[in-house]
């Protein structure tokens, strides 16, 4: 049976919560930064003359995560799947100049996904290019071109390229268990699915399935890859091509007939705010300073969504100055 138009902006809210929680924990994170040991981008020091990424020892004098010390990026991937998860406890009653309106534009989405799904309609020839776009967005890609520019970095001896696939590994990996929970919970049929709606658990407990439609994981990984990179690299030149990659996956998602707006769109949510959190927690090379082209960018973002038109989008001004 079709879920009411209400209930799933009522529930549009409540996702949007858990994610705007994300925020929270980011925020947190940046303060406890802020009293931390300086990076070495922070006091001016220039990070290809910096140490071997491995020799680097954070302000309590314990080793980063590395390649030689898989332990230690172990407990890092604990710690912030326990900030995360636990994020929604700091919520404070500011968050809802971010919340309400996030929260509104994802419950409209939802409302519409199926009209726009229809609207689409199904193209083979489209379906197959889009899929191929696809691919260099998922976990797996993700993961292995995290990881090749991590060992580029070694391999140069760069500890700021080191830390980039680093932190884009811890974030793609953060983000993804979070997908994964609200997956198996979401349990929902796919465009092509049943009767094409994108029905939540349509036949009940009887039909259950690990891979859901809601929300995308390839706009999960593709976003807390994007937003790390813009972030250790601060320069319109790398936020555009990184995001332009991003939302290159989330759109072709669309057209591969694989996913419903809503569930791009509140995957990239999870992967922006949880990317955030892991690089002011765990970065050296970033994030000290205020005017970072990304944080620019993500702060002039504002949800437009209108009943009347049936539009859902946002509005954006670029900062093309540093």
């Amino acid at each position: 049976m079709r879920t009411s138009p209400h209930r799933l902006f009522i529930a549009g809210l409540v996702i949007a919560c858990c994610i705007t929680s994300l925020g929270r924990a980011q925020s947190y994170a940046i303060l406890q930064a802020s009293n931390a040991t300086p990076s070495p981008s922070a006091d001016g020091q220039d990070p290809a003359s910096a140490p071997h990424p491995n020799s680097i020892q954070p302000s309590n004098g314990e080793p980063i995560c590395g390649i030689v010390r898989l332990g230690r990026c172990i407990r890092d991937l604990g710690s912030d799947e326990k900030g995360v998860f636990t994020s929604p406890f700091r919520l404070q009653p500011k968050d809802s100049y971010w919340l309400l309106p996030f929260g509104a534009a994802t419950g409209l989405a939802f409302a519409y996904d199926a009209e726009a799904a229809k609207t689409l309609g199904v193209d083979q020839n489209r379906t197959d290019i889009a899929d191929n776009i696809t691919n260099f967005g998922s976990y797996y890609a993700t993961g292995a071109e995290s990881a090749g520019v991590y060992f580029l970095g070694l391999a140069r001896k760069d500890p700021k390229l080191a830390e980039t696939g680093r932190l884009s590994a811890e974030a793609i990996l953060a983000s993804g268990t979070v997908t994964m929970v609200i997956k198996m919970a979401a349990n929902r049929q796919r465009p092509l699915q049943g009767n094409k709606e994108g029905d939540f658990w349509a036949a009940g407990t009887n039909h259950w399935e690990f891979d859901s439609s809601f929300p995308s994981d390839h706009a999960t990984a593709s976003m807390a890859l994007a937003r790390v990179f813009a972030s250790e690299y601060p320069h319109w030149y790398v936020a555009v091509p990184a995001y332009g990659f991003a939302e290159s996956i989330g759109i072709s998602r669309i057209l591969a007939n694989q996913h419903f707006p809503s569930d791009v769109l509140v995957g990239q949510a999870i992967g922006f705010l949880t990317g955030s959190y892991v690089l002011h927690h765990h970065a050296f090379y970033c994030c000290g300073q205020e005017n970072i082209l990304s944080n620019k960018i993500m702060s002039t973002i504002n949800p437009i969504a209108d009943p009347r038109t049936h539009a859902v989008g946002v509005s954006m001004e670029i900062p093309l100055g540093r």
